[in-house]
């Protein structure tokens, strides 16, 4: 569905977990379950796609609120907005409000990406106190196996590394990569934490025809 891209989960990016460090496991999870506690925050995400490079920006204000804007090569920005029971959306055009049923279905990806605690975080190894661009983290990286990826043989084995900031204990970045040092990266998301967001309700907004 097109207005899933962000809110659902990308964990196909990454291999199957296997068992590492559970005290790291466990601050990962921390992190992500006080970034659920936050009154609002921000995902920027970047994407490597046969097309061409796609941006996709959410902005959650739990615990029924999202506003997301995808923008891919050649095509206008495709906009979805969540506004308590009801989302709407627009792509280089009037705001229509979406069926009831592509409503709930935003519902329950909002639920799970900004509200319910994790199902599975994966496993991960502690890198400890790391310098990226200038800035201090404590960063984790995701343990994988070959074997339980079902890539073909040969295939560059990804990993998932967390960035959390070290004295607000919330998540920054999310960056999946080979494991090769330069390797490119096929994934990265930017979190930030603003003071406060604007969402808007459009409700002079008109039923989506049926395509």
């Amino acid at each position: 569905m097109r207005h899933c891209a962000a809110l659902c989960a990308i964990t196909a990016l990454v291999a199957a977990p296997v068992w590492a460090d559970e005290a790291c496991r466990k601050e990962v999870a921390t992190a992500f379950n006080k970034q659920r506690a936050s009154r609002v925050f921000t995902m920027d995400t970047e994407l490597k796609t046969p097309s061409g490079p796609v941006h996709i920006k959410v902005e959650y204000q739990p615990p029924d609120r999202m506003r997301q804007t995808i923008m891919a090569p050649n095509q206008p920005p495709l906009e979805t907005v969540l506004y308590g029971q009801r989302a709407y959306s627009r792509q280089g055009g009037k705001w229509e409000e979406l069926m009831p049923a592509v409503a709930q279905t935003i519902i329950a990806q909002v639920r799970e990406a900004a509200i319910d605690p994790p199902k599975e975080v994966g496993n991960f190894d502690c890198l400890g106190p790391t310098t990226l661009d200038g800035k201090e983290y404590l960063a984790y990286r995701s343990v994988e196996k070959q074997a339980d990826a079902g890539a073909p043989t040969g295939a560059p084995l990804l990993h998932r590394t967390i960035y959390v900031d070290p004295k607000q204990g919330l998540p920054v970045l999310n960056i999946v990569a080979g494991e090769q040092p330069g390797a490119e990266v096929v994934f990265k998301a930017s979190y930030a934490y603003p003071e406060k967001l604007d969402i808007e309700d459009h409700p002079d907004a008109p039923l989506v025809k049926m395509r």
